[in-house]
Formats: C-alpha cells, sequence, structure tokens
C-alpha cells in the first residue's frame, strides 16, 4: 500500500476543499479498498481491515466509503439485497452492470451501442447526460441452468 498513490492526493485535495479533516483511519481505509478489486461491501472490506487495523470499525468504513464515492474515487451499487457494494472509479472506464438476484453475482460489460442510444434519446429530449448507472438485474448463467434443470425434474415427476 503505497502512499504516493495519486488516489490520496485526490482525497487530501477533496478533504481539503470540502472543509473535512484527514484522518490516519481514512487513509488506511483508503489503502485498503485500492488493494481489493471487484465489489466491496462494508462488511468485505472490514475483514480485510481488521487483520491489520482492528481499531477501524464497520462505521468508519461507511464513512469512509461514502467520502469516496464524493471524492469521485470509488463508486456505489446498490442491489435488491439490501447491501451496497463499492467499486474503484477513478480512472477506471465507464461500465455497467448485469446483477444475479440468486446469487449476486455482478458482471461489468461496455457496451458502446447502449452508449450510443442513450445520447440519441437524451438528445432527442434536449437533454444533457451528466452521469448514468446501467444495472440489469436477472439470473446469471449458472443460476439460470440451475432454475432450468429443477424445471425439467418437477416437470418430469
Amino acid at each position: 500500500m503505497s502512499d504516493a498513490r495519486e488516489e490520496f492526493r485526490v482525497l487530501q485535495e477533496f478533504l481539503s476543499r470540502n472543509g473535512l479533516k484527514q484522518s490516519k483511519q481514512r487513509e488506511i481505509v483508503l489503502g485498503h479498498f485500492l488493494d481489493t478489486s471487484g465489489h466491496m461491501t462494508v462488511d468485505d472490506l472490514h475483514r480485510v481491515i481488521r487483520r491489520r487495523n482492528p481499531g477501524i470499525g464497520r462505521t468508519t468504513i461507511y464513512r469512509a466509503l461514502k467520502v469516496f464515492v464524493d471524492a469521485q474515487l470509488a463508486e456505489s451499487i446498490e442491489l435488491k439485497d439490501g447491501m451496497t457494494r463499492f467499486e474503484h472509479k477513478y480512472r477506471h472506464a465507464h461500465h455497467d452492470h448485469m446483477i444475479c438476484v440468486d446469487c449476486g453475482t455482478i458482471l461489468e460489460f461496455v457496451s458502446p451501442e447502449i452508449e450510443r442510444l442513450q445520447d440519441e434519446i437524451a438528445e432527442a429530449y434536449g437533454f444533457v447526460i451528466d452521469s448514468h448507472r446501467h444495472q440489469i438485474f436477472g439470473l446469471c448463467q449458472k443460476c439460470n441452468r440451475t432454475k432450468q434443470k429443477k424445471k425439467r425434474r418437477t416437470k418430469g415427476s
């Protein structure tokens, strides 16, 4: 975990601009968050952090992640299971998500066609897009297969 990362500078500038205090705990959370990949819940990150920093609790992590979202370092994804997940945002390419409602798997995808269509639709309505989130909920391949197998078994009974 290197404090020389650009994200730490971005966080410091954000805190300064917004009159917020810099804290060692926030920096520790940011370092661990940046060392992760994927879509982390507060509990996921807490499990990682408490090994080296048992004094940092879930509430501190949650508050830090909210600051990271405001600073454009992280993005939050709210799913139907009620759990918010966080992913890296700073200098990461835009992508959208397909989310399995059974197992919670999150698949990232990029579609130039969807991007083009939403730009055309916005233009047709005179709307200027600031940002967007595209989330598709359904069944992943594995859960769909399992569901189909169960259907076949119940039909054959």
